[in-house]
């Protein structure tokens, strides 16, 4: 994966879209797009996610 790439995730049951902003050894970054609630109080719209959990967007 690559920094600004744009990527899809599950989280708690849930599928969200956003672009990597920052890549570590085995997860990366995301700043979501579409942001729940919960995502946008607690994690301020960020969140990292394990590198095996994103699927690249088309």
């Amino acid at each position: 994966m690559e920094t600004n790439s744009n990527v899809l995730f599950d989280w708690q049951g849930n599928q969200y879209q956003g672009i990597i902003s920052k890549e570590y050894d085995n997860s990366v970054l995301i700043e979501v797009s579409n942001p729940d609630v919960e995502l946008k109080d607690k994690y301020l719209g960020r969140i990292i996610i394990s590198k095996k959990d994103i699927k690249k967007q088309k």
